[in-house]
């Protein structure tokens, strides 16, 4: 090699490390996704790289404010955060001292799915094994699914719970809050602590990144939105050198400018040009004031997916898809809150009203001790982060009854494996830990195993089957060992008990349980009209819910021995006729 051609390589491998101090570049030069090129740049996504560019760039400085990120599902996000995790602890323009980042879930299952599906994926295939060759090496360093120490940093990955008392007593310079709509307003304000004596950002309070979907409004998400500049992003024109607005909330102007497939119509001077040139000459602008704003924010939906076309999101429309919802359109798509009556229960309702702060879940419970009835729902999806079957969990809820009709979740979980012989000894185990009176499980989804149980419980595990009857919502098919129930009005009535506070969660166990919680805020509803008379009806989110439909089974099962099989209505029996858990001393005569 000549020394003009050694002076130029080490040039360039002067110019990429110091590229590397975007993040952007450092994206480029480093990462890869499974191994294909991971571009932010040039390619359609200049919406994302500015924002990359300022958490590095101007959140980490003195005058910084926290950013807060309200996005739709698809748009990158997750892999944007994995990808900073990265950065600041790989970049060596935090090392003065070493950065030190914390990465927050709600709950542990979304740590473990992060960790493996996301961060791992990007630290093993980094170009030419970058990030592993960083990693710190001595006796005592740490590097595991919820910990990564690094030559000029370190990462952990871990679950805020229900009140940030995991991470009470760290310190650290940079906290991520992923998917911070699903986290409690006081849980995230005891996590900013372990800000306090940060290196970085603002002094006492660090660098705070808020990256969410958008669900109810009034939530704790939702009022740093409107506490934040909102930012959109703004288009640019090839011919005349503007830039204008292209989505803006409860605004159809997109619907215009974006003419079809890929092509963008410059509403200023008409001149056609592809979506993807007019996003890189687009920019951020700011809806408010940021010197009078306390968090900045930034949009992203669905529209600025660079590979989406019009027709793609028109698919998602409401008017063009008999599976869609307005919720769905709204949170999902376009990345905004709903504040419409389809959210029958939210997670601060369930917070507020159903919560045993004090108690944990059972680990086994005596039938002398408490009444206690099972919920099975079947599925296709085993409860592993490589599971690729199926679109549903197998769930168990364990219920307790209560004289006064309070019942208390003792137990959930989601099946690991979905095989007969697996399902068959799982809830074989449930009735023996649990000392369980009476199950029900959904029986179009388990009709082999249903069949196989009844013959070793029979009446005492009873299958469920729906039915639109309005006359008879629930019927007792004592031949078939079957109930047919009308799923609307039963979901109705179980939503009734949430807001009433009849249903309680082992608060203490919120990590084992926090899937639950969202399988019960999934839902939404409608009104349809039926012979005049409007009639409320329940649909699938886009969350499972097949936690809630266990929850319903578990119910049924309770309402069962509550009404005799359905042959008298709760209430008309003296209170003494109800089923309960009793114990007695019984004297023998002599």
């Amino acid at each position: 090699m000549s020394k003009k051609q050694s002076q130029e390589k080490l040039f360039e491998q002067l110019k990429e490390s110091f590229l590397d101090f975007d993040p952007a570049h450092f994206v480029q030069n480093n990462l890869t996704l499974d191994g294909a090129e991971f571009k932010v740049l040039d390619n359609g996504w200049k919406f994302m790289a500015d924002i990359y560019r300022y958490i590095a760039l101007q959140a980490t400085r003195k005058d910084g404010k926290p950013v807060v990120i309200k996005k739709g599902r698809q748009v990158g996000a997750t892999v944007m955060a994995g990808a900073l995790d990265l950065f600041f602890t790989n970049s060596g323009l935090f090392d003065k001292p070493n950065v030190r980042v914390v990465h927050l879930f709600p709950a542990l299952g979304q740590v473990k799915k992060f960790s493996q599906d996301k961060l791992e994926t990007l630290i093993r295939t980094a170009k030419n094994d970058f990030i592993n060759k960083n990693k710190l090496i001595s006796s005592n360093s740490v590097d595991n699914l919820t910990m990564k120490q690094f030559n000029k940093g370190t990462l952990w990955i871990d679950s805020l719970g229900t009140d940030g008392d995991r991470i009470r007593g760290m310190t650290a310079d940079i906290v991520f809050f992923d998917e911070v709509q699903d986290m409690f307003g006081h849980a995230i304000g005891n996590a900013t602590k372990i800000l306090t004596a940060a290196k970085y950002g603002p002094t006492g309070q660090g660098v705070q990144v808020f990256f969410g979907t958008p669900k109810q409004r009034g939530s704790y998400f939702s009022t740093i939105w409107d506490m934040s500049d909102q930012r959109y992003y703004h288009l640019g024109c090839i011919n005349c050198g503007e830039t204008y607005p292209f989505y803006l909330p409860e605004d159809d102007r997109w619907k215009s400018i974006w003419l079809h497939e890929n092509i963008i119509q410059c509403p200023l001077c008409g001149t056609k040009q592809k979506k993807v040139e007019a996003i890189e000459r687009g920019k951020w602008v700011g809806s408010k004031n940021s010197n009078d704003c306390e968090f900045i924010g930034f949009h992203i939906n669905q529209l600025y997916i660079p590979y989406f076309t019009k027709e793609n999101i028109e698919k998602l429309m409401l008017e063009n898809n008999p599976a869609q919802t307005e919720r769905i359109w709204k949170n999902e798509v376009v990345g905004e809150f709903y504040s419409g009556a389809g959210s029958p229960l939210t997670k601060a309702e369930i917070y507020d009203k159903c919560r045993d702060p004090d108690r944990s879940f059972a680990k086994r419970i005596k039938p002398t001790d408490k009444t206690v009835y099972l919920g099975v729902d079947w599925g296709g999806k085993e409860d592993d982060p490589n599971s690729k079957g199926g679109q549903s969990y197998s769930c168990v809820v364990v219920l307790s009854a209560q004289p006064d009709g309070v019942l208390s979740i003792e137990h959930a979980h989601k099946l690991r494996k979905n095989n007969f012989s697996f399902k068959k000894d799982t809830i074989k185990e449930m009735y023996r830990r649990f000392g369980v009176q009476r199950g029900v499980s959904d029986w179009f989804f388990g009709q082999d195993v249903v069949g196989d149980l009844q013959s070793l419980y029979r009446e005492r595990f009873l299958g469920a089957q729906g039915s639109g009857s309005l006359i008879k919502p629930m019927k007792y098919r004592e031949d078939e060992l079957i109930i047919s129930y009308n799923k609307d009005l039963l979901i109705d009535e179980l939503f009734d008990l949430f807001r009433k506070g009849k249903i309680r969660f082992p608060w203490k166990s919120y990590e084992h349980v926090e899937w639950l919680i969202d399988h019960c805020t999934s839902m939404e509803s409608k009104v349809r009209v039926t012979g005049g008379q409007p009639i409320k009806t329940f649909v699938k989110g886009s969350a499972p819910n097949d936690g809630l439909m266990a929850l319903m089974y578990a119910y049924m099962a309770y309402k069962f021995d509550l009404t005799k099989g359905f042959t008298i209505k709760p209430g008309l029996e003296r209170q003494s006729n109800y089923l309960r858990s009793a114990l007695a001393k019984v004297t023998r005569r002599v």
